[in-house]
């Protein structure tokens, strides 16, 4: 099927190139809709976030795991520009005060000379009048933990002469815990040990970050972001186990205590910077972007009898600097009134360094023990050149195209590289058959983004896995196919429709190395396909004015042969399913608003040489909220999470040898609880 799409999308191309030099109409068949300050006023939005949130049928993304700068980006633009960098697009909103928001415009991607931009995409227009900022505090109350006194977040935002600023200062934190029985159960059905298990999961993530706009003069754009932040893990895990000696002929499982232990220390800086300004008849772009990472961590499992004595144990330590940057160059031009082309080049350099070391407790003491392939350094250097155009073919068609080519050069201590040529584009076509519906189809040659932590063995002291690194490990390659259609049938009643397919080369999945050896590895072939679905509706069509319905649906399936045992099967640990039915009732002339939600996924099951794991929920989690919108000036937020006490249930086969040539040996079920959870939010402006 795959060599069957690669001729049909080039002559699609060819022709597409063609089409963009006859004569069609030039009025864009995109209709922009306006989204005014009025709108959100019901909300009591604190930034342009809280506003994004509320807009009917549209979806966020990110940008923040695309590879390089130069495919599309997140579906939001800032007064029609870009983000910069590999902004988070979430956080940057954030900074944006709502009472700077000028209007919210809704368009369509293959209308706008942002190369790869699709579907709809949001244009926030702004504008600056002295200072002005918002803050906001989250204490969050959870069962079994203690109280998380310290998520917050504060921002400025201003403009001195022509330099527009924000700055935020925050504190992303987390105190997470889950507990519950673990069995252990043979082929035949018995259990021969039964464990009860307490984990708690601390995270602090304090970060500042500033961005800075610049018009010197006019047509002249510069921006700069910079962001700084630390990430502090630590998670522990207490098990009780206790063997079933009463069953007559079962020897397995012991009494015991073990503890498991893990954290981690980071810390990591971003800089993005662009500066565009007029040449020529055009206009010159250039981009700058680099992030470093430091990330010491370090796991142990401890096994203790039941009078205290340590009977073995395990430490894995691992320091490891990440890198990337990235500059690319973008020139843009208009020949005529609505055609634009733009053509981007773009270099990239990354890196991962990895020391890592292994030590096992034995006689009462921990010794070295020598681990293969865990310290290396791996580096990647790629550039890619692309030529994209963009122009309506009438009055009710827009075209977007775009044609590449990427040079990529892997290389990893001990002297082994590689070279890659890799083809890139995408097709992108819009028809409006009215104001009020949309169709959109999308054609891409993708190349996805490799993490050079597969190519480095690791270890997983718990199940005591050994994970081989592999150093012939390429990026996936797939065609995509996305068919989009979106109507719009007034009084807030959005629809939008998305099925779609990837055909994929070179999948990056588990595979066997050697006869015993476990590692990430290429398939050669896979498929996935899948329907999104959203909708909102507002319900003021049957008198119930304040209210807003939405629904979000993701169905997902997929094959490749696995590499174990050459059946057909669903990519390991895929999504299946997710749903999310949420409403909202904010009560005419008040400052009161109340709502609630239900939402649920499933994954398909995780494979590997000689186990397989299947994650579920055992019912949907549910939620409740309540608001207050004017509290001396705040906004109040009280949000009540799992009030049917969810939980999450996690299942693991484990064969007597790989799993082609092994039997069921044992399973294991556990099924972890973690309660209700309370979070209230005290946000204002200043």
């Amino acid at each position: 099927m795959t060599q069957f799409l690669k001729p049909h999308l080039a002559v699609t191309v060819a022709l597409g190139l063609i089409f963009s030099q006859m004569p069609w109409q030039s009025a864009h068949a995109q209709t922009v809709q306006d989204f005014e300050p009025a709108f959100f006023e019901q909300y009591a939005p604190r930034n342009a976030s809280d506003m994004i949130e509320q807009i009917p049928g549209f979806q966020l993304q990110s940008a923040d795991n695309r590879r390089g700068l130069g495919q599309g980006g997140a579906n939001v633009l800032v007064n029609g520009e870009r983000l910069t960098g590999k902004s988070d697009v979430g956080g940057q909103l954030s900074r944006i005060v709502a009472e700077n928001v000028v209007r919210i415009e809704i368009r369509d991607g293959a209308s706008l000379d942002t190369p790869g931009l699709s579907g709809q995409v949001a244009n926030v227009i702004t504008k600056t009048t002295g200072k002005s900022g918002t803050w906001s505090w989250a204490p969050e109350f959870r069962e079994r933990q203690p109280i998380n006194l310290t998520h917050a977040h504060f921002t400025l935002s201003g403009k001195t002469g022509n330099l527009g600023y924000s700055a935020e200062l925050k504190n992303e934190a987390q105190r997470n815990g889950d507990w519950g029985p673990e069995t252990l159960t043979q082929a035949d059905g018995t259990i021969f040990e039964i464990r009860d298990e307490l984990g708690q999961y601390r995270f602090d993530g304090p970060g500042v970050v500033l961005d800075l706009n610049w018009t010197p003069k006019e047509d002249h754009i510069g921006n700069l972001n910079l962001d700084y932040n630390k990430q502090n893990f630590a998670s522990n895990i207490r098990s009780s186990r206790r063997a079933q000696d009463n069953l007559v002929g079962i020897t397995r499982g012991q009494d015991l205590e073990t503890v498991f232990t893990g954290g981690e220390d980071e810390w990591n800086a971003k800089v993005g910077a662009d500066y565009e300004f007029p040449v020529g008849p055009g206009k010159l772009k250039a981009i700058g972007y680099y992030r470093f990472e430091r990330s010491p961590t370090r796991n142990s499992f401890s096994v203790f009898a039941l009078d205290g004595e340590q009977l073995s144990g395990s430490i894995f330590d691992r320091l490891a600097d990440e890198g990337e940057a990235i500059a690319r160059t973008e020139y843009s031009w208009s020949p005529s009134d609505g055609r634009d082309w733009t053509f981007g080049v773009e270099g990239a350099f990354n890196f991962l360094d990895i020391e890592s070391e292994l030590q096992v407790f034995d006689d009462g003491t921990y010794v070295d023990e020598a681990l293969n392939g865990a310290t290396s350094r791996v580096e990647e250097r790629r550039t890619e050149a692309t030529l994209t155009h963009s122009r309506p073919l009438s009055a009710k068609w827009d075209l977007q195209l775009s044609g590449g080519v990427e040079y990529s050069k892997l290389k990893q201590t001990g002297g082994l590289s590689r070279d890659f040529i890799r083809p890139k584009g995408f097709l992108l076509a819009s028809y409006k058959p009215d104001e009020s519906a949309s169709w959109r189809l999308k054609i891409e040659r993708e190349v996805g983004q490799l993490s050079f932590f597969d190519f480095i063995s690791s270890v997983d002291i718990v199940d005591n896995i050994d994970r081989t690194g592999n150093v012939n490990l390429v990026p996936s390659q797939s065609w995509f196919i996305g068919l989009e259609y979106d109507k719009n049938f007034g009084q807030g009643f959005t629809v939008n429709l998305n099925p779609y397919v990837s055909f994929i080369s070179d999948l990056v999945d588990r595979i066997p190395i050697g006869e015993d050896g476990d590692a990430v590895g290429n398939v050669d072939n896979a498929v996935r396909y899948g329907l999104d679905f959203n909708t909102s509706i507002k319900g003021q069509r049957w008198g119930w004015d304040g209210t807003q319905f939405d629904l979000d649906i993701q169905w997902r399936d997929s094959q490749v042969d696995d590499p174990v045992t050459a059946v057909a099967r669903p990519l390991s640990r895929d999504l299946k399913t997710f749903w999310h039915a949420r409403m909202r009732h904010d009560i005419p002339n008040t400052d009161w608003a109340y709502g609630a939600g239900v939402r649920e996924y499933a994954d398909y099951k995780g494979f590997r040489l000689f186990t397989t794991d299947d994650p579920t929920l055992d019912r949907p989690i549910t939620y409740g909220f309540i608001e207050h919108k004017d509290v001396l000036g705040m906004k109040i937020k009280a949000e009540l999470t799992n009030l049917l006490n969810s939980r999450e249930d996690f299942t693991r086969e484990v064969f007597t040898d790989r799993r082609d040539r092994g039997v069921l040996d044992f399973t294991e079920f556990e099924s972890r609880e973690f309660g209700p959870i309370l979070n209230i939010e005290f946000s204002g402006t200043f």
